[in-house]
């Protein structure tokens, strides 16, 4: 206990001499004023405004968008390729993708036999709305694709585009259809 108010003493001797030291205030002050500029400085990345994620929690794509983004993709891919300015790029999709939800399962057991019970999890958000817990969504599978680009009646221009799509998509060439556009 002696040493700890040693200890403390001299702790607080130091920090009167330092505080009366103009040059240790000064440093004291730039160093502070340096970690808040860099606090700030954090909370700013290119693109994004303050405060804002890059997708907000809890936000899923809708079929029409996921599919609208893969088309933009794949005909930007196409252009690279291809160099045709405009590509038409028309993606299927089968369904509309899965969700997992989290569950509580409880199990109780008799003589001989185990029971058991599940029910989901539901969250509720601020206005009352009542939601699952989704631990994965699965994006919806692709059925086809027809990509219509100049030059497509070229063999082994055609086969460019199939084997990119096949890339991108993860589909089969079967499910693959490419036209010559004008």
């Amino acid at each position: 206990m002696e040493l700890d108010k040693l200890g403390l003493s001299k702790l607080r001797g130091w920090l009167q001499k330092a505080s009366k030291d103009q040059k240790l205030t000064r440093i004291a002050l730039i160093l502070g004023m340096a970690g808040i500029a860099l606090i700030w400085l954090s909370t700013l990345s290119p693109g994004r405004e303050p405060g804002s994620s890059a997708a907000p929690e809890g936000t899923e794509l809708t079929e029409a968008q996921y599919r609208r983004e893969l088309e933009e993709d794949l005909a930007r891919i196409v252009r690279a390729v291809t160099g045709d300015q405009n590509p038409q790029v028309m993606i299927t999709l089968e369904d509309s993708g899965a969700g997992v939800y989290a569950q509580d399962r409880r199990e109780s057991s008799g003589e001989g036999s185990a029971e058991g019970e599940s029910s989901y999890v539901v969250l509720k958000d601020s206005s009352g709305s009542e939601h699952g817990l989704s631990l994965r969504q699965s994006q919806p599978r692709v059925l086809g694709v027809v990509i219509v680009s100049r030059g497509a009646g070229d063999p082994a221009f055609r086969e460019k585009l199939v084997n990119t799509a096949r890339a991108v998509l993860g589909v089969s060439a079967g499910r693959i259809c490419v036209v010559e556009g004008r």
